[in-house]
């Protein structure tokens, strides 16, 4: 019987494979170099005239998405940021996923079909995850001494330890439930080993789930760098200037851009809409993802339930 198309999934894949693209390109196809920066320059008033004026500059045929305060080309910093945002959170929901699912399915092997479900009730079960990594990041992220890539990785490394749990707990329940079934059974009653029953029969049923469970721990990760931006702590680290105090992402991270100009939000609104469109555009390709996946496993499900 042929499928019906699935647009989400689709429009979810595509605009995510966008991201991915200018990620790896994005140095290379950006209008400047990351140094270059446009402190004053000349703009054409309504009557046509042309003023001299100092940064920010609006959108231009010169600058697409305009300058910031310093003069730099907003789409230079957003290409050039784009590889820390995007990869960052497709690794360490790649890796959160691994190591939960690794020992998910391997206890949930060994368990009794019969165990309880875990519910995952521990000390820091009701903190946020972006707390923990705040206060543990705060004394080596602002003015940092460590390079960029040395922080990036230290966070990352975080947000995979304190998301295992969560998949864990997930993963080991789907793995109970599908030991009840009884080609489960039938499989151990012949003599299968723990290791073939996971490899035949636990991961096959859960590749469905753990795509959809990918997708989530994506969005999750991307809030948790977003809410780290709005405290001023940005993957990779955060330059901190005096006189005023301003706070600046290393790397051009796209929530570090977000959270460096929080202060445009009344004025020259383009330095902070672009980030941000770039920053809720890429969540909205998950939240497509996750959409389209969840259509895809309620249509594989009615169809085994018909078998």
């Amino acid at each position: 019987m042929r499928q019906n198309p699935n647009p989400f999934l689709i429009l979810g894949i595509i605009l995510l494979s966008f991201f991915v693209i200018m990620s790896v390109i994005g140095p290379y196809v950006a209008p400047y170099d990351l140094e270059y920066s446009k402190k004053i320059g000349y703009i054409t008033t309504d009557d046509g005239s042309q003023q001299l004026k100092g940064s920010p500059f609006p959108p231009s045929k010169e600058h697409l998405f305009g300058t910031d305060k310093w003069g730099y080309d907003i789409l230079t910093l957003l290409l050039y940021g784009a590889k820390y945002t995007v990869f960052t959170v497709l690794i360490v929901a790649v890796i959160r996923i691994i190591i939960g699912t690794a020992f998910g399915v391997f206890n949930g092997v060994l368990s009794p079909v019969n165990k309880k479900k875990n519910k995952q009730i521990s000390l820091f079960s009701g903190i946020p995850i972006f707390i923990i990594i705040y206060f543990i990041m705060i004394g080596i992220n602002i003015e940092p001494n460590l390079p960029p890539a040395y922080l990036a990785f230290i966070q990352g490394i975080l947000m995979v330890i304190l998301g295992i749990p969560g998949i864990y707990n997930v993963i080991f329940n789907l793995t109970i439930e599908i030991k009840k079934n009884a080609y489960v059974e039938a499989a151990k009653t012949l003599g299968g080993s723990n290791h073939h029953i996971s490899k035949q029969h636990i991961l096959p049923a859960i590749k469905g789930n753990l795509l959809a469970l990918f997708v989530n721990e994506c969005i999750q990760v991307l809030h948790i760098i977003g809410q780290l931006g709005i405290f001023n702590l940005f993957l990779g680290g955060t330059e901190k200037q005096y006189f005023p105090t301003i706070y600046l992402s290393i790397t051009n991270e796209w929530s570090g851009l977000i959270g460096q100009s929080r202060s445009f939000l009344y004025h020259s609104q383009w330095v902070i809409l672009y980030p941000l469109i770039a920053y809720m555009l890429l969540l909205f390709s998950f939240y497509l993802l996750s959409a389209g996946l969840n259509i895809s496993l309620k249509n594989m499900s009615r169809r085994t339930s018909h078998l």
